[in-house]
């Protein structure tokens, strides 16, 4: 008994450690020092400040300070609702993609005229706001928690007031597996936001409107742990994969310095960029996936 209390104490004083260093990495000289590169790589290392990195998503992020919009933060399983297709999956959480990385993918994509811009469980709506650079027809997103919903439209309408000429941004509060798949050309983006079933049905529908015609369609995949459900389209070919790091000024809002990515190709006749059918790699914690060395 005496062991199991001083278990329990250690683990609350760790805890206590750990909120107070994220408390004092919050003060903006504090957050600048432990955010530079020699810095930060050193104190990640050292287990009284994995807490501070590991939970980088709570930090306001350079995106959100620039455009004075708010997609940062960390949003636990409990306070996420969820496919009534996810048969209780529990470890569905928020966190914000980088844009440094979502640019990258949709630079590595090809001229598409007329193209609606889609985000599958767009929580907040960061990448919707990256995509809103731009020169999409629409940009709509799907999300089912009723708060990100509200946020992610507030988060449109600043951009909408301070960028009048950028497409209209829509925020659909709806099961994602359910989503209409636009007769013409679209991109489809995911930032690991569901379960297998989910991906499943998501994929099911694009090869539908696939085999229907009208228009290409690209789906980009940002950390594809189920990345085999569009491997296994017929209809859905590798376009791209890559490990892709952050940007220097995005280290630290995260918990990695770089991410995957994998974009498929549907009924397109654009080139596939080299190593694009690289193996992936989803790491024993099922919540991360890397594109292995190629």
């Amino acid at each position: 008994m005496a062991f199991a209390h001083g278990k329990m104490a250690g683990t609350m004083l760790k805890k206590l450690v750990r909120s107070a260093l994220r408390a004092v990495a919050k003060v903006p000289w504090v957050r600048k020092l432990v955010l530079h590169p020699a810095v930060h790589d050193r104190l990640r290392a050292w287990p009284p400040f994995e807490g501070i990195f590991a939970g980088g998503w709570h930090f306001r992020h350079p995106f959100d300070r620039r455009y004075q919009v708010e997609t940062s933060g960390f949003v636990q399983p409990e306070q996420l609702e969820s496919s009534p297709h996810e048969a209780g999956r529990k470890y569905a959480i928020y966190a914000g993609s980088q844009p440094s990385i979502i640019r990258t993918a949709l630079n590595a994509l090809p001229a598409l005229p007329d193209c609606t811009f889609i985000d599958l469980g767009c929580g907040k709506g960061r990448p919707l706001l990256v995509a809103s650079e731009y020169p999409f027809r629409s940009l709509i997103g799907f999300e089912l928690t009723p708060s990100l919903v509200l946020q992610a439209r507030k988060n449109a309408a600043v951009i909408s007031r301070r960028f009048a000429q950028r497409a209209p941004i829509a925020i659909e509060q709806q099961d994602a597996s359910q989503f209409p798949v636009p007769e013409g050309n679209a991109v489809i983006f995911l930032y690991n936001p569901f379960g297998e079933p989910v991906v499943a049905r998501v994929a099911a529908r694009i090869e539908a409107a696939l085999a229907n015609g009208g228009g290409t369609k690209f789906v980009i995949y940002y950390n594809p742990i189920h990345g085999a459900c569009f491997d296994a389209s017929r209809l859905l070919s590798r376009f791209f994969a890559a490990n892709l790091a952050y940007a220097s000024e995005e280290r630290g809002y995260g918990p990695d310095a770089r991410d995957s990515v994998v974009i498929w190709q549907g009924r397109g006749t654009a080139r596939a960029h080299p190593h694009a059918d690289a193996s992936i790699k989803v790491h024993e914690s099922g919540l991360r996936a890397e594109i292995l060395s190629y």
